[in-house]
């Protein structure tokens, strides 16, 4: 993904970090600021305690996950044995 459209990261999108000495792990972006995207595993980093990883330093992956955007966004009760599992079933790690 180019810098010019880094601020396209939406909540639900699985990432991958790109730098630091979590490169190569997945996310999943629970939440975005102007300049940060807030990411969560299930493992190691937690709903309660989201990784701040700037929009440069994380790839896109091509997926999605619209159940969580939807919990998201809508400020419900998001368990972290549902990140493990949504990043699990995409056979990408």
């Amino acid at each position: 993904m180019s810098i010019e459209n880094a601020n396209t990261f939406l909540v639900g999108d699985i990432v991958q970090s790109q730098k630091g000495r979590d490169e190569g792990c997945y996310y999943v972006v629970c939440s975005t600021d102007k300049d940060y995207a807030y990411c969560v595993n299930g493992k190691s980093r937690l709903v309660t305690n989201p990784k701040k990883k700037k929009f440069k330093h994380i790839l896109f992956t091509g997926h999605r996950s619209s159940e969580l955007q939807k919990k998201f966004n809508e400020h419900q009760k998001v368990l972290d044995s549902e990140i493990r599992k949504t990043i699990d079933n995409l056979n990408i790690v």
